[in-house]
């Protein structure tokens, strides 16, 4: 069987790029090293069932585990692709496009949201009942507990700290909201990083996974897609296309008086070491 190593590059967000996913994995061969592109997804459907299928792949905020519930599960007039659960009882909503959709860019917010909306206020009962249905049985789990309880490694949960947990995720509408793409639209992720910005209760992950094949063997390469790294970013765009040097500091310690306060303070110290 062939060996190969290989190693991926990701770029990072910019404003400027349309699509900040990974573009290339470099793989080694008895040839020297060669890039591999993306191959992609054949169809939407793929990358939904990897998805259900390997929850844990997914770089989330704060790494947390996920179980699915079930799919194309009834919100109202829609039909959300997964809903899940985090072991803290955060209600999790997933929604798999490829780029190539229309509703990759915008309308997948506008879709994610309107199930929020639906799940918000919402008892624990009325959720298992009115929304999962016959989702559970179909899984081969008696309630929502059971299903967290079969996916904890740790068997460390605790039933009744979970029920609270679950419900206050719903009375608060304090969801995470997942939208997985093969590539994300740099209008998408400026979208998210508004919400963000000015909501407290939601977390929003944008999920790139690129898909490539190496020696026969399948390999995925999901990224998070940092909602803040458009403010990061901003530190080193100009108004003109073009690069080069700037004389001076003045135009950096301008800058670090707009970033977030967590970073402000080591751009500052970063300055005074210059």
């Amino acid at each position: 069987a062939e060996q190969h190593r290989f190693a991926g590059f990701r770029q990072r967000t910019s404003v400027g790029c349309e699509t900040p996913a990974m573009s290339a994995i470099w793989v080694e061969d008895e040839d020297g090293w060669a890039a591999r592109s993306p191959k992609g997804f054949p169809d939407e459907g793929t990358l939904h069932d990897l998805v259900e299928k390997a929850p844990q792949l997914l770089p989330l905020a704060g790494s947390p585990r996920l179980t699915i519930l079930g799919r194309e599960v009834q919100l109202g007039s829609g039909r959300a692709d997964l809903v899940a659960v985090e072991p803290s009882g955060r209600l999790a909503v997933i929604e798999v496009k490829l780029s190539r959709s229309s509703e990759a860019r915008r309308a997948v917010v506008t879709q994610v949201l309107t199930y929020a909306a639906y799940l918000h206020g919402l008892t624990p009962e009325q959720f298992a009942r009115d929304v999962l249905g016959s989702h559970l049985d179909r899984r081969g789990y008696s309630s929502i507990e059971a299903a967290v309880a079969a996916d904890d490694q740790t068997s460390s949960m605790d039933v009744e700290a979970f029920r609270g947990k679950l419900a206050d995720s719903l009375r608060h509408g304090r969801f995470r909201l997942v939208i997985v793409l093969d590539e994300a639209p740099r209008e998408l992720i400026e979208l998210v990083s508004y919400l963000e910005a000015v909501t407290d209760g939601l977390i929003i992950d944008v999920i790139a996974v690129g898909a490539f094949e190496i020696g026969g063997t399948n390999v995925v390469f999901p990224q998070r897609i940092d909602a803040e790294q458009r403010d990061r970013d901003s530190l080193t765009r100009t108004e003109s296309t073009e690069t080069g040097l700037v004389p001076g500091a003045g135009d950096f310690v301008a800058a670090v008086e707009g970033v977030p306060e967590d970073a402000r303070a080591l751009l500052t110290r970063l300055v005074a070491w210059a």
